[in-house]
């Protein structure tokens, strides 16, 4: 019985360490995109997902009070 749990925890403790692995100090770069004469932001997820899809590309309109004319693509700087 102490055998199983000694190789349940340390399973456990393997799976972890290489999950945390992938996440941990993951450095997140940003690219402005100016869209006219308003941000849209479907067009800015999918322009965002286009260019930077394969590192978890994401976008979201953003720029100041008002309507917003940038689009901000926010994706992994490693890949």
């Amino acid at each position: 019985m102490a055998k199983n749990t000694i190789f349940a925890t340390f399973m456990i403790v393997l799976v972890l360490g290489m999950v945390m692995e992938d996440t941990q100090g993951e450095e997140l770069c940003h690219e402005h995109f100016v869209q006219d004469p308003v941000c849209v932001p479907q067009k800015c997820a999918n322009q965002c997902t286009a260019k930077w899809g394969a590192r978890q590309g994401r976008g979201a309109c953003g720029g100041g009070p008002g309507m917003a004319k940038d689009c901000l693509c926010t994706f992994s700087c490693q890949n």
